[in-house]
């Protein structure tokens, strides 16, 4: 079964991986090519197809329109263009972005998952780890985060993982729905 397409915001502090994750999830790169940063202007949409999700014993095949932001505020001016008809969140941060992260994912939370009236299975938080000794606990989030999904992400070690994490955020998305 064909579904149209979900808008998935990926949002989170300016140089946390963002548009890595997203390139990834999409198969638009290798795990090779994962450190080359540079920062998003604006939005940058990629989409793709997930198939053979299972949901409510039925397999669907779904589209994505993933948005990719920017971390930089000033472009908070397009936020409410971006909220239009989203339908899930991705909170990104890193190690590189943990001493504002907490603050931040708080601000962006409020914005694009409770003024938009999503429920917490439509927002996960990555914590886009660079190596294994990271954890996600270190973040030390509110307790506004404690319905909604946390997940340590590793590129280079944990791809495979990332995928099967992000269908099952997409199959509770579609439950959801």
């Amino acid at each position: 079964m064909q579904l149209n397409k979900l808008k998935i915001l990926m949002i989170g502090p300016s140089d946390s991986g963002k548009t890595a994750i997203a390139n990834f999830l999409s198969e638009s790169i290798n795990v090779e090519e994962v450190n080359s940063s540079r920062p998003t202007q604006g939005v940058r949409i990629v989409e793709f197809a997930l198939s053979h999700l299972n949901v409510n014993e039925k397999q669907y095949k779904v589209d994505i329109e993933m948005w990719d932001c920017s971390g930089d505020h000033r472009f908070e001016s397009c936020w409410p263009a971006l909220r239009l008809r989203v339908q899930g969140v991705i909170l990104v941060c890193s190690s590189n972005t943990a001493n504002i992260a907490a603050r931040e994912l708080e601000l962006l939370y409020n914005y694009f998952v409770s003024q938009a009236k999503l429920s917490a299975k439509q927002c996960v938080v990555l914590y886009n780890c660079t190596d294994d000794q990271e954890d996600i606990d270190s973040l030390n989030l509110s307790s506004t985060f404690s319905k909604v999904s946390q997940v340590a992400v590793n590129l280079k070690s944990g791809g495979n993982r990332l995928k099967i994490d992000f269908s099952n955020y997409i199959t509770s998305i579609l439950q959801t729905l």
